[in-house]
């Protein structure tokens, strides 16, 4: 098992100064830091929990706020935040909190399990005002990923909404001009951003957005089935539809295909974050690719205060057979 003395000299750095990177110790160097944080990475050093908080007076722990770990965004942010966790000396714990309780009860409270150094709380719940105000009572440092408003906390831009705009664009380019969005639940929701840009495109391209055009639904597969419908009934059809995240878009274009449509000859679709659906469908779905593990090492390194260096984060679309037959 590595030791302290083992990350010192694989680092070159001395175990003094090991020691305070460990232990949180602000005024590290960053290319100190990431030597130290390299070393403990490649050793897989563990230095001792009880050990730490008791020399630091810190617990060590980051707390990630979830819903439901099985969905594949809180999956892939959960396993991405464990490990940026893991690299810097720090553990994950995992809340699931009730989301019913917490859109019923304007005096909703964040209960943990332990004791925590930091929150981070994924979208779409990080602007939700009962989650803001739960955060702020509990007080402790927290990070909002994906946030749009001031409030408590530090908000981490993850660039919904440039990414959305392009990818509505990409669908001007192919030709469609009816272009329909399955929306978050509310605007009061951190991907309200993707409803946004797919807003911003339709203007600069002098396209107009009928309110019909944009169904709200609760980012589900069963959502999308429904959105689907209610779409389908305007006197006039989309040629595309662009959903806020994967399970919608899918819900769409199976219920799409079952009733006999051509995807994309007679409509095409996307999606939002990459699933692993979204790749095994057919048509496979185009749809945004996150960078998961550059958002959870900021969104960690902002939660304990170590931020500094330089992390570009950047989405990218993946065009598949859905919208480009």
């Amino acid at each position: 098992m590595a030791t302290i003395k083992d990350v010192a000299e694989r680092s070159g750095i001395s175990i003094k100064t090991v020691s305070r990177v460990l232990n949180g110790v602000e005024t590290v160097r960053p290319k100190v830091r990431a030597k130290v944080e390299a070393a403990i990475r490649d050793l897989n050093y563990r230095p001792a929990l009880a050990a730490r908080q008791l020399a630091s007076g810190r617990s060590h722990v980051v707390v990630m706020l979830v819903p439901d770990v099985a969905a594949w965004y809180y999956s892939c942010m959960l396993l991405a935040a464990a490990q940026a966790c893991r690299a810097v000396g720090y553990h994950l714990v995992v809340e699931v909190f009730d989301r019913a309780a917490l859109e019923a009860d304007e005096d909703w409270r964040i209960g943990l399990s332990c004791d925590a150094d930091a929150v981070i709380v994924l979208p779409p719940w990080s602007d939700h005002p009962h989650m803001v105000r739960a955060l702020e009572a509990l007080g402790l440092p927290a990070v909002r990923i994906a946030g749009r408003d001031a409030g408590y906390g530090r908000v981490l831009d993850v660039h919904d909404r440039g990414i959305a705009c392009e990818l509505v664009t990409h669908l001007i380019g192919r030709g469609h001009q009816r272009i329909a969005m399955i929306a978050p639940p509310s605007d009061r929701l951190a991907s309200e951003e993707r409803h946004l840009g797919y807003r911003d495109a339709m203007a600069k391209a002098g396209l107009s957005v009928p309110e019909v055009f944009v169904v709200r639904g609760g980012m589900t597969f069963e959502s999308g089935e429904e959105a689907f419908g209610r779409l389908m009934a305007l006197p006039l059809r989309p040629t595309a539809i662009v959903a806020v995240n994967d399970a919608t878009a899918l819900g769409a274009m199976t219920t799409a295909l079952r009733l006999g449509f051509r995807v994309p000859g007679d409509l095409a679709f996307t999606g939002f974050d990459n699933s692993t659906e979204s790749r095994s469908a057919y048509p496979a779905l185009t749809t945004v690719e996150q960078p998961f593990d550059a958002m959870a090492r900021k969104a960690v390194l902002m939660a304990i205060g170590r931020e500094g260096e330089d992390m570009p984060m950047t989405p990218r679309i993946i065009l598949r057979a859905s919208s480009e037959g």
